[in-house]
């Protein structure tokens, strides 16, 4: 509580509660010529949504929220600066208004979605640091936090952006299946080519074993080791019938398990 003297003009230091009759719950009471003015020194709050633009003319609204305190010990000098006390609407709004809508023309609207928290971030520092500078407020002001609660967009916009996050999502999904089906592609002609060589060796070896020239010879025989290969992990013995012409025959031999 201040006490105001109207003939004097002068003002008390503060005082903190009840004192001499006068309220205390933000009205004054006359008493003679002199009257008291209940300050609220306690947290305060001030919650609001400031238009703003960004360095590319879009439109925004960044939603705040703004708590401080008060210094009992300077509240004179706030009182002789503000007789009113609309300190709140006549000074730290418009500080909050003015500091925003700089900040905030210094980014592209995809700045602010792209590195919202860096740009909230400037806002509560940027806004802070002028509240604080304000000569009128006489150091009054302290414990001072703010908040960006969000940054809201045309409806339009937001809509774009979607639509173009959706058309990125969907060529990424593109280009992940054109790389998969080119892999694939890639492996599996690997996969031929190296049976092809498998295949071209495996007949050089006969040749070289056998000393045939004869090209069907040749390649019975290939099918033939190819079929013993096939057979061989589920078969312990068989019998391989070679004929002066012809492929050659192949008798797998079932074993009994009861035999001695």
């Amino acid at each position: 509580m201040l006490i105001v003297d109207a003939t004097t003009k002068s003002i008390s230091d503060p005082i903190i509660g009840p004192a001499g009759g006068f309220y205390i719950n933000g009205f004054k009471k006359m008493l003679g010529l002199q009257y008291g003015v209940s300050v609220y020194i306690a947290t305060d709050t001030f919650e609001g949504t400031i238009a703003c633009f960004s360095s590319d003319q879009l439109e925004m609204q960044i939603q705040v929220l703004i708590r401080w305190s008060l210094d009992a010990s300077k509240l004179k000098a706030l009182y002789i600066n503000y007789p009113s006390l609309n300190y709140k609407q006549k000074t730290v709004q418009s500080i909050m208004e003015k500091t925003i809508r700089f900040v905030t023309k210094n980014f592209t609207a995809l700045e602010t979605i792209a590195f919202r928290e860096g740009v909230s971030r400037t806002i509560e520092e940027e806004v802070a640091k002028a509240i604080t500078k304000e000569a009128s407020l006489g150091d009054a002001v302290i414990d001072l936090s703010l908040d960006v609660k969000n940054i809201g967009y045309p409806k339009k916009y937001t809509d774009a952006i979607e639509d173009k996050l959706a058309a990125e999502q969907a060529k990424i999904q593109a280009q992940f299946e054109y790389e998969r089906t080119l892999t694939l592609a890639r492996a599996e002609a690997e996969s031929k080519i190296i049976v092809a060589n498998g295949t071209k060796e495996a007949m050089r070896t006969i040749i070289s074993i056998t000393g045939q020239t004869n090209s069907t010879r040749i390649a019975e025989l290939y099918l033939t080791l190819e079929a013993l290969k096939t057979m061989a992990p589920n078969t312990q013995s068989f019998i391989v019938i070679f004929g002066s012409e012809g492929i050659p025959l192949v008798y797998p031999l079932t074993t009994n398990s009861t035999a001695p």
